[in-house]
């Protein structure tokens, strides 16, 4: 399978979790790819929160750093990188 395929099933698997009311990615740090993936691997993505901030220009907003996983069924992580999304604080999304 190719790398940018596997990027963008596990980036899209995170989206519900880590993405959804973004207001923009900010960057993408540390991608690695770290062993293949083939067709009929069952995928897994995993994210744990690195740091949160406030955002000093943006008073409503904060910055959240993750680093996300992909993990094949057998435990073997086939994938990590990190990125910083821009994200409302509680109470400031268009839907609260």
């Amino acid at each position: 399978m190719s790398s940018c395929l596997t990027l963008s099933i596990v980036v899209g698997m995170s989206v519900s979790d880590i993405s959804q009311k973004a207001i923009g990615n900010l960057g993408w740090n540390d991608i690695k790819l770290t062993s293949p993936v083939f067709v009929g691997d069952t995928l897994y993505a995993e994210s744990e929160v690195l740091a949160k901030r406030e955002s000093q220009s943006r008073p409503t907003q904060g910055v959240v750093t993750v680093r996300t996983r992909g993990v094949k069924a057998d435990g073997t992580e086939f994938m990590s990188f990190e990125r910083t999304v821009l994200v409302p604080k509680r109470g400031h999304a268009i839907d609260d």
